[in-house]
């Protein structure tokens, strides 16, 4: 078979809020079309936001950590900085 894999708990909690947060948007997207034949099922609506807000919960408790691949480089060094970054270079 194959070695086992090391998973990190919270990283599967991040793509199960994924996956809520699709199956939410499903379900709104099914309320919005029910609306439109004129058979509104509001189980739908309540069904998919719970699902949207269990998502985010979900996904908001990991931050990944995402290293910038240096693709822009050169466009970003012509781009205004913000104000939080000037900040944050003189202190």
């Amino acid at each position: 078979m194959g070695q086992p894999q090391n998973y990190d708990y919270r990283e599967v909690i991040y793509r199960v809020g994924t996956f809520f947060l699709l199956v939410g948007i499903g379900l709104v997207v099914l309320f919005i079309l029910s609306e439109a034949a004129q058979q509104t099922s509001f189980e739908y609506f309540c069904s998919g936001a719970a699902f949207l807000i269990i998502g985010f919960m979900f996904r908001a408790q990991y931050k990944r950590s995402i290293q910038p691949s240096g693709r822009f480089r050169l466009i970003k060094r012509f781009l205004p900085k913000s104000k939080e970054d000037k900040g944050k270079k003189q202190e």
